[in-house]
């Protein structure tokens, strides 16, 4: 071998070195933790997010998680929108009520559906043996969520105005409360907070839960600011998400027992409140054909100011989804 020939092979060695060195040293570089406050009503329907914290998705996605808790998916929605959270839970309607409003956030995915997750608990001995008893009652629900759309919409399926009921504006545990006690003649909720009123209730509760009237989609909202300064961290977080959603699919009872645990409910509460629900990460036109009614809706009965509805897609960032699982993205 001439002296070429030994530098040519040193040369290679050398190179070769280098490049183990360079793979050793990316491998053993401790992944980035990235901090996210995350707005979120820890509600069944939430599964997947309890399920990748207690199984270690998000930690395995270098994500450290700070919760804040709220009791309904608008008041999540407003904790983002004024700057408290990077991410949230929330519905449809108040997605559909903060774009009149000219709010600018990013829906990155579906993590759930229902055609049935919102019902009427009335009181039997409030005289309610049927819908049309509900006239001159008093009535609660949430503002600003698929509870109040439900509401009006199954007043109007019943021939029933809005003037003929008295209608109260309550946080959904106030509520469970105050029916129990009397104080209301009915509740219009989701779960599991109807569920648990029925419980209270007993053989004198009237539940009325209609499947034509409101599908409730549960979705993950992300600040415009985050979305557009951080596309990996949602990534790693819907990653995560995917992984929960895997878990479910094959090991339902221990999804129910993290759900439970989680969301500090019995297990019989959660199993009745899962069956009304598909869980999955998905986009599609499901979402944007309930915001474009709900935005009607809020139109025509003056909830809104704005008279004309908003161009949701532009609220809706398919992307991410689309990189990481593109058969659930169908906009």
């Amino acid at each position: 071998m001439n002296t070429k020939q030994k530098t040519a092979v040193l040369a290679a060695v050398a190179a070769a070195v280098a490049i183990i060195f360079i793979a050793v040293l990316v491998l053993s570089t401790p992944r980035s933790i990235e901090k996210i406050t995350f707005a979120i009503n820890p509600v069944p329907p939430s599964a997947l997010v309890f399920i990748a914290e207690e199984k270690g998705f998000f930690s395995e996605e270098g994500l450290s998680i700070e919760y804040a808790n709220f009791q309904t998916g608008k008041l999540a929605l407003d904790a983002l929108l004024g700057g408290g959270a990077e991410i949230s839970t929330t519905a449809d309607v108040p997605i559909a009520l903060a774009g009149l409003a000219g709010q600018e956030f990013k829906v990155v995915a579906t993590i759930g559906w229902s055609k049935t997750d919102v019902h009427v608990v009335a009181r039997k001995d409030s005289g309610i043996g049927v819908a049309s008893d509900l006239r001159g009652k008093k009535i609660a629900t949430t503002q600003g969520g698929g509870p109040m759309f439900f509401t009006h919409k199954f007043l109007e399926a019943n021939n029933i105005a809005l003037a003929e009921v008295n209608i109260t504006y309550m946080l959904p545990s106030d509520m469970v409360v105050a029916l129990s006690k009397g104080e209301l003649d009915a509740i219009v909720i989701f779960g599991p907070y109807n569920l648990k009123a029925r419980e209270l209730l007993g053989k004198n509760a009237l539940v009325f839960s209609p499947d034509d009237i409101y599908g409730e989609t549960w979705n993950i909202v992300a600040s415009k600011e985050y979305a557009k300064k951080n596309p990996e961290g949602i990534r790693r977080f819907l990653r995560a998400l995917i992984k929960a959603e895997n878990f479910l699919k094959s090991n339902k009872q221990e999804a129910i027992e993290i759900i439970a645990k989680q969301s500090k409910l019995e297990k019989s509460i959660v199993e009745s409140d899962l069956d009304l629900w598909n869980l999955e990460l998905v986009l599609n036109k499901v979402l944007t054909d309930y915001l474009d009614l709900e935005a009607e809706w809020a139109i025509e009965t003056g909830i809104s100011k704005n008279g004309e509805i908003p161009d949701y897609k532009q609220l809706i960032d398919s992307s991410f989804l689309k990189e990481i699982k593109p058969e659930a993205v169908a906009t």
